[in-house]
């Protein structure tokens, strides 16, 4: 395969990498991940496997790139699970509130 070839798949990665990203960043933690948003997080791009192959064929001044694309791969897998630990508290809190009953200030204390 041509350096050139090469090339084109790395800046197809970069820009799909970094439509994720932005596509994340659209989505307050706080608030649900629409549908779509989880179909292009789930989809492994196939360009992945092409570079990771032809990585060899890369000349060294991609080096650079691919370092910079890895920091931002990083990055989306670092704000994923604080999503889904901001997740995982919210769903333990709403379950121990309803293990422990109606809250104090909504019992009628009238008798």
């Amino acid at each position: 395969m041509r350096n050139e070839d090469a090339e084109a798949r790395l800046a197809r990665l970069e820009r799909r990498v970094a439509a994720q990203a932005a596509a994340l960043a659209a989505v307050p933690v706080n608030m649900r991940a629409p549908r779509s948003l989880i179909a292009l997080l789930a989809t492994a791009p196939s360009e992945l496997d092409a570079v990771r192959r032809d990585a060899v064929l890369l000349p060294p001044r991609c080096l650079p790139r691919l370092v910079a694309l890895l920091d931002q791969v990083q990055a989306l897998i670092d704000d994923v699970a604080l999503r889904q630990r901001e997740l995982g508290g919210r769903l333990a809190t709403v379950r121990a509130a309803r293990r422990a009953g109606p809250a104090a200030h909504l019992l009628d204390v009238r008798s």
